[in-house]
């Protein structure tokens, strides 16, 4: 019988199914921990899953209709344990449909800095009116500002003209003023802070992080999957979803701006959670929010802004705008304080964005000496080489295989993933997420299999398994490896790591290598003059630094060279929504920076060929 594929998003799982197979079935089957509170028996409604219109299914039931709104199922909603498969689909989990969060990275190492705030706050006292002075309260608020020395303001919005009478007379004739240069952007009670939102919208996950922007302290920060993942795993799959639909670009824009709105809600929510204990209650909401910074690859900044995307697809890959910018928030129609400004870190080239050019920024880059290189790792890897005086980057096109695609039991990093592998003895020894049950595995575990197969003698330097090593078996599409038994894992199935694998990584591995290779060729030095390599990015931050060496993804080096910095792109934002200084600096990066494109390069093939073996 012929098996339907179903690709299980943000998940990254992928499973075979029978025809008429539920959802719910397919999820279970593929350990995917889809919530079915009633067992997929009474319409219980949490086992919700979103589909596309043209998702190969059955027709929404009786029970569907009863328990989903019309609006629901026009939108592509349906119960898992309801709709049975019909042909190959792609599940869109919401988040509050899976069982297990979705492991994000959000921290980063942090240097200090000097907070110089876009937004400053002052507290006035303002001369009671009455029936001798009737000066109107706007007018009575410009003089008492030009009298603290700063020049006539400009309203941001019509609304706070409208709070202001009120505020005045609920709080003793005392207002605070939100100043962004000489533009009031929030009027409101006196004490009540002014929060900043700093957000790195990765590929594949999006980490927010909301702070206090007179003192700079964090007061909550959250991971999650992007939902644009529903659309296509990496930047070229969604380039082309949008040029092949009308409403692509609309839909993709609305998917961030959605997931930001509720993540902004929820952060809020968070910090009023967790006062300080014996500090009274302060409750936070998204109308305190002032100031944005928002960081991505250049594609996410187009999305994100509505601009053309469809010119990044094709050479020479031309950005629509490069230059930082500053957006009112509400032309987006993120839900903050209506004055709020929203402001973009510059993009570098096509496929070199904003959130390089922050995690150039927080690692410090114009402060180092010597030669150094600077790794973002994701679907699309960022490169960057600082020597002599000289910053040159490039982009690898590493792919999602990192994250578990493509990877016949790969899954992103969640609980019972896979994510430590050694081989003792000729026998495989794994750990995993949350110590669960194996259900897949993702990235780093991948990464330490296959240095591990080779330190073991399985793989041969073309990636090629040998046949007469005793892990190596045949299955149904080749030889593969075990590396958890099916009465070991929680589906029941074998999760192994095929020849069709371990050329995945291949040409992962053998990407970012060429690209660091050719910076340094296009320098002058070796991989041995490197004084520091700095890794940052989710799956950076959790690989083995020797499985990479060995694997011949990173140059041989010593360890002590190598410096894992986690999500640093979150870190700058966070110092650009602080500090106007290092906005200037962000800016100054980017223009000294040298573009080289690898697509184009004369030496780019010989150097990946290079790269792919082990």
């Amino acid at each position: 019988m012929t098996k339907q594929r179903i690709d299980f998003q943000p998940v990254g799982r992928t499973i075979s199914v029978d025809k008429d197979t539920s959802i719910l079935e397919a999820s279970r089957s593929a350990g995917v921990g889809l919530s079915a509170i009633c067992g997929g028996e009474t319409g219980c409604g949490s086992c919700r899953v979103r589909l596309s219109r043209e998702a190969a299914v059955s027709p929404a039931n009786a029970l569907e209709c009863d328990t989903l709104t019309s609006d629901e199922l026009e939108n592509g909603y349906r119960l898992a344990c309801q709709a049975t498969v019909l042909g190959d689909l792609s599940v869109d989990i919401p988040p509050e449909s899976l069982t297990a969060a979705q492991r994000t990275q959000v921290e980063g190492d942090e240097h200090s800095f000097e907070l110089v705030p876009p937004v400053i706050s002052y507290t006035l006292d303002l001369v009671k009116a009455d029936r001798e002075d009737l000066q109107s309260d706007w007018e009575r608020l410009n003089e008492a500002l030009i009298a603290s020395g700063m020049s006539k303001p400009e309203p941001g919005q019509l609304c706070m003209i409208q709070q202001l009478p009120a505020i005045l007379r609920n709080n003793g004739w005392r207002v605070q003023v939100g100043l962004r240069g000489d533009t009031i952007v929030t009027i409101s009670a006196p004490e009540i802070p002014l929060l900043g939102l700093a957000v790195d919208i990765g590929t594949t996950k999006v980490a927010g992080y909301l702070m206090d922007m007179k003192t700079g302290k964090a007061l909550a920060m959250q991971g999650e999957m992007n939902p644009q993942i529903a659309y296509g795993e990496d930047i070229m799959a969604r380039i082309t979803y949008l040029m092949k639909q009308t409403s692509g670009q609309n839909e993709l824009q609305q998917a961030i701006l959605t997931t930001l709105n509720r993540m902004v809600s929820e952060l809020c929510q968070s910090a009023s959670d967790k006062n300080d204990e014996g500090a009274a209650p302060q409750i936070y909401t998204p109308q305190q929010v002032v100031e944005i910074v928002v960081v991505g690859n250049t594609a996410m900044h187009h999305v994100f802004l509505g601009l053309p995307v469809s010119y990044l697809g094709v050479a020479p890959y031309i950005a629509a705008a490069s230059a930082s910018m500053d957006i009112p928030a509400r032309e987006l129609g993120l839900e903050v304080s209506p004055g709020a400004m929203v402001h973009l870190l510059p993009n570098i080239a096509g496929f070199i964005g904003g959130d390089h050019v922050s995690m150039l920024l927080a690692t410090e880059v114009n402060s180092k000496s010597g030669n150094s290189i600077f790794l973002d790792i994701g679907t699309n890897t960022e490169v960057t080489l600082a020597t002599k005086g000289r910053k040159i980057s490039c982009s690898t096109a590493s792919g999602p295989a990192f994250e578990g695609a493509h990877i016949r039991d790969g899954m992103r990093a969640a609980d019972g993933a896979i994510e430590r592998v050694r081989i003792i003895d000729n026998r495989v020894e794994y750990q995993t997420i949350s110590e669960e049950k194996p259900v897949g595995i993702c990235g780093s575990g991948i990464l330490d299999a296959i240095a591990q197969f080779k330190e073991a003698g399985i793989l041969n330097f073309r990636g090629g398994f040998e046949t007469d090593h005793p892990l190596v078996r045949k299955g149904e599409n080749g030889l593969e490896v075990v590396i958890a038994s099916g009465d070991s894992t929680r589906h029941g199935h074998d999760i192994v790591l095929t020849r069709k694998d371990v050329s995945e990584i291949q040409l992962a591995k053998g990407a970012i290598r060429a690209g660091i290779e050719l910076l340094l060729k296009e320098a002058g030095i070796s991989a041995d003059e490197l004084d520091q390599v700095i890794i940052a990015g989710a799956f950076g931050s959790f690989i083995d630094i020797n499985s990479a060496m060995t694997i011949g993804m990173f140059p041989s080096l010593p360890p002590d060279r190598f410096r894992q910095v986690g999500n640093a792109a979150g870190v700058g934002a966070k110092q650009a929504l602080l500090s106007t200084v290092k906005r200037t600096e962000a800016s100054e990066i980017a223009q000294s920076v040298e573009y080289l494109e690898l697509a184009h390069h004369p030496d780019f093939t010989n150097e990946f060929a290079a790269a792919m073996r082990f």
